[in-house]
């Protein structure tokens, strides 16, 4: 074997697509180098042979710094600092595409249109809507959930059409009321009573829609391959994102951003919370060794807050930890920007994130398979 190899030659001797390969990349388990005076990369044969090693042992579907499922999808490419759905970079759609033209792109949906039977479908509103957005959406969900017997069409056309019910459903429930046939985008915002922040939450649902195996949307494709329906599935992914370490880390970020009181105790303030032991949230992404590209967009469309206290955050956390900011801390500073509810980053990270799971829900529906990995046993052994 050659000591170094081509991306098609690795793909190859993988017996793989070149779209995994770079998620190999992207997750750890292989090393790329530049070519000297070319932009293509180099694989070296030696990883190649270690991986397939573990793959002839059993371990191709077990990562090691996970110990997740590695799973195959034609959905979103994370490849050198870049996300692209579906080979379509998102700065390119952030620009002006709305959420339901990603979710057709995501869907695979061709020249049909999933959201057009939706605005037939009548939401469901909870009695209350005073609780929390997390449970406002889980609520309506499952409320939703028994009353849409179109849901138990498992192809891939109408699995579409039952996730543009579901998007409609997650809308009602998070600003209370019903809006047929509005842009996802436009009845959030009105629906906030921010019908001018409308471009912001725009934005901010297609760079969300989707980022590979996330912990949520793993979830969901779990639930899937039970034979779930896509509401329970949905739900599925709206529980893990609410824990901290996931779509709940916003809610941190705002925390330490309301402990700054002005942009020149920055520094300080976030200097000791790294004395307590305490991290610094919104920054650094395994995934991106620079910027996560999600940040940069929501933070060009936020601009400079007047204080200038996010500039002097992002600042700081650079000279202290040596970190950009990633979509928790973009989020939250352009919700603020836009002076959207203290929920926004939340629910825009969730509804953006369903068209997602949606499109994760149609690829998994076309596997028999159930997911079920295998835990290494590290306990004691019988006696």
């Amino acid at each position: 074997m050659k000591l170094v190899l081509s991306a098609r030659e690795a793909a190859a001797e993988l017996g793989i697509g070149l779209p995994t390969l770079y998620a190999y990349v992207s997750r750890g388990m292989l090393r790329s180098e530049p070519e000297p005076g070319s932009r293509r990369k180099l694989y070296s044969a030696a990883d190649i042979r270690a991986l397939k090693a573990r793959h002839a042992d059993g371990g191709t579907t077990s990562r090691q710094d996970t110990g997740l499922a590695t799973i195959e999808s034609a959905l979103t490419l994370i490849h050198e600092g870049r996300l692209y759905y579906r080979g379509v970079e998102i700065e390119a759609l952030a620009r002006s595409a709305r959420l339901e033209s990603v979710a057709s792109l995501l869907w695979d949906c061709g020249t049909e249109d999933p959201f057009a039977e939706a605005q037939e479908f009548q939401p469901v509103l909870p009695e209350s809507l005073d609780g929390p957005a997390m449970a406002r959406l889980l609520i309506g969900l499952a409320a939703a959930s028994d009353r849409d017997l179109a849901a138990h069409a498992r192809s891939p056309d109408a699995l579409a059409r039952t996730g543009a019910r579901i998007l409609r459903q997650a809308v009602a429930s998070a600003v209370g009321v019903e809006t047929a046939g509005e842009p996802v985008h436009l009845a959030l915002a009105k629906g906030w009573g921010r019908p001018e922040a409308a471009e912001t939450v725009r934005a901010a649902l297609v760079v969300t829609a989707d980022h590979e195996l996330a912990a949520s949307t793993y979830a969901v494709r779990v639930a899937t391959s039970t034979g779930a329906s896509p509401w329970r599935a949905v739900s599925a992914g709206l529980s893990c994102l609410d824990g901290p370490r996931h779509g709940g880390m916003a809610e941190r970020v705002a925390h330490m951003l309301d402990s700054i009181a002005s942009p020149e105790v920055a520094e300080a303030v976030m200097a000791a919370r790294l004395k307590r032991g305490e991290a610094i949230p919104g920054f650094g992404h395994p995934l991106y060794p620079e910027i996560d590209p999600r940040a940069r967009i929501l933070l060009a469309i936020a601009g400079s807050d007047r204080e200038g206290r996010h500039n002097a955050v992002v600042a700081a956390a650079r000279r202290l930890i040596g970190r950009a900011p990633n979509v928790d801390f973009g989020l939250v500073a352009a919700s603020r920007a836009a002076r959207l509810p203290a929920e926004a980053p939340l629910v825009l990270f969730a509804i953006g994130r369903m068209v997602g799971w949606i499109a994760h829900i149609i690829e998994q529906s076309r596997s028999e398979r159930l997911i079920r990995p295998r835990t290494r046993y590290i306990g004691p052994l019988p006696g």
